[in-house]
């Protein structure tokens, strides 16, 4: 994919389908729960305890569906200025991280981390052993770009691995170029 040219890119991430039905399964368990709890309410013993559970469930469901939803919507967009890593609040929210800050992309594994806040298989805050702590906006397993920041280390998956790094590549020369700064990634701040 060429993104040569264009003011603004606007990357949406392939999700993966494991992913996708793992989420989409756990949210058809828990109405199923739900609808069990409050039959349980009405039919048997188990009285107001049906109910509380049912209210508990739907509650937990709630956040499942939002995790899902915030998987179909994750964006990285890169402008002339920064790139914006767009993810719901349920994983850490949106990052800006300006392009003069970078200091390098590369494609690496989906890394095993510890998460320390956020959503299984989709992103948050992790420790991540060799690495350090990270922010995740993945949507896939596949190979994904490691940025390394001022601000701290950040993993993705765009679509077009490849193109989207060359892209944020060319966007922080030109950036870099502009601010009087040096060639971009990897010079040293002064």
């Amino acid at each position: 994919m060429d993104y040569w040219g264009v003011l603004n890119i606007i990357n949406e991430p392939e999700l993966s389908k494991g992913v996708a039905w793992s989420y989409g399964g756990l949210v058809v368990f828990i109405a199923a729960l739900i609808v069990f709890f409050a039959w349980a309410g009405f039919f048997t013993p188990m009285g107001y305890r049906g109910f509380v559970a049912s209210i508990g469930s739907a509650l937990v469901e709630v956040v499942m569906l939002l995790i899902l939803r915030s998987l179909y919507r994750t964006r990285y967009i890169l402008t002339e200025e920064e790139l914006v890593i767009k993810t719901t609040k349920l994983i850490g929210g949106e990052k800006r991280i300006p392009l003069e800050t970078m200091e390098s992309v590369e494609e690496t594994l989906i890394p095993w981390g510890i998460r320390l806040f956020g959503a299984s298989f989709h992103g948050g805050h992790y420790h991540v052993p060799g690495l350090g702590r990270a922010f995740l906006a993945i949507t896939n397993f596949h190979d994904g770009l490691l940025i390394k920041t001022e601000q701290g280390n950040f993993i993705i998956t765009p679509r077009d691995r490849a193109g989207f790094k060359r892209a944020v590549e060319a966007k922080t020369r030109q950036s870099a170029s502009s601010h009087g700064i040096g060639s971009g990634l990897g010079v040293p701040r002064s």
